[in-house]
């Protein structure tokens, strides 16, 4: 009886000892399967407070304040925080986007995948930006915001703020912008609201990926490159932005000229249409062309591409040297022109750059 005993007590002991050592392999294994994500703060009104004195919005002192608000995001991954600036959006220039790129770029191999705070202003300029900077990503670098602040009651940040680490374990190898239901790939992205929770949306092209009961990816999103992760920032920040309007002046061209710029992006009608009539630009292409200074015209217009042939006044454009935005934003047209132009000032490949598609920001049956 006692031997009996004693064989049931070692049993018991030995399948506790198991049970536990098996617990404490689970545990370990649990823990390090969450992927290390690094957090980069810029600011925004995701992690702005209320200024008491001012009764403003303001940017917070730290990161350690969305973590404070969102715990649960320590559950989704190991989390390490970089706060690299903190402004409001409408402050960022040409060198907090190499700030950002270069940050991921000398630290990409120490983590899985980057998320990045920042205000939604020019949210669609940077997550473009980023896009022609780091190229041949193999991993997922999330751009999110928010439209009201962390604290204010129905805020949209909590969830933004969640997902984007959430997306940033799936199969991701660009830059996207995650904002409210839709992942938008970062050179696609516009913002389209100042009002509404889903206040960003994909152009010419449905998003990469969506957002509900779980995070569904498309299958047109970038696959992983084989290629070395490159960057590219060196950009040229000497470009125009120009929107024609009835009755624009075309002495205009000479005031950019006069000012420096060595790039003109040109918001057309329609298909990219320019006036050639009554106050015409086209000797301002002509000479803008002449100084080796590249046209690209795009579109005022949400949805649609640039069709040069379509009309004559876009025929007569093509003509004088003008170039083709095709599909893209013209936020994404902007930034590629800087990203050409600090490649190179060649004429002719900065064409041949322009009408490229480098990181799934056109169409690329349109450029043929």
């Amino acid at each position: 009886m006692t031997l009996k005993l004693n064989y049931v007590i070692i049993t018991t002991n030995l399948f506790t000892a198991v049970y536990s050592y098996k617990k404490v392999i689970f545990m370990n294994i649990k823990k390090s399967a969450r992927p290390h994500v690094l957090l980069i703060t810029t600011g925004g009104t995701i992690t702005m407070v209320h200024d008491s004195a001012t009764n403003s919005l303001v940017p917070a002192e730290s990161s350690d304040e969305l973590i404070k608000y969102v715990p649960e995001v320590k559950k989704v991954a190991d989390i390490t925080k970089i706060d690299l600036f903190n402004i409001d959006s409408t402050n960022v220039q040409l060198d907090h986007w190499q700030k950002i790129a270069r940050l991921i770029y000398d630290n990409y191999s120490k983590y899985e995948a980057f998320v990045i705070t920042h205000g939604t202003d020019t949210l669609a300029y940077t997550a473009s930006a980023l896009s022609f900077m780091l190229q041949n990503l193999k991993k997922p670098v999330i751009l999110t915001g928010s439209q009201m602040p962390l604290g204010e009651i129905g805020s949209d940040a909590r969830n933004n703020f969640i997902n984007s680490f959430i997306a940033a374990t799936k199969d991701l190898n660009e830059v996207a912008i995650l904002f409210g239901e839709h992942i938008i790939r970062g050179s696609r992205a516009k913002k389209i609201s100042a009002f509404h929770l889903n206040a960003f949306q994909s152009v010419n092209e449905k998003p990469i990926g969506e957002v509900g009961l779980s995070i569904k990816l498309f299958e047109h999103r970038l696959r992983a490159s084989r290629k070395k992760l490159k960057l590219t920032a060196e950009f040229n920040k000497n470009v125009f932005l120009l929107k024609l309007f009835p009755s624009i002046s075309p002495r205009i061209f000479d005031k950019i000229i006069e000012m420096g710029y060595e790039g003109i992006v040109i918001e057309g009608f329609g298909a990219g249409n320019i006036p050639t009539n009554q106050n015409t630009i086209l000797p301002g292409i002509e000479r803008a062309a002449s100084k080796n200074i590249p046209i690209v015209i795009g579109t005022q217009c949400l949805l649609g591409e640039v069709d040069l042939s379509l009309y004559e006044v876009g025929v007569k454009a093509a003509r004088f040297g003008a170039i083709p935005a095709f599909d893209m934003t013209l936020e994404a047209t902007l930034c590629k022109l800087m990203y050409a132009l600090g490649q190179t000032r060649e004429l002719k490949e900065v064409k041949r750059i322009m009408k490229t598609n480098i990181c799934g920001e056109m169409n690329i049956n349109l450029a043929q």
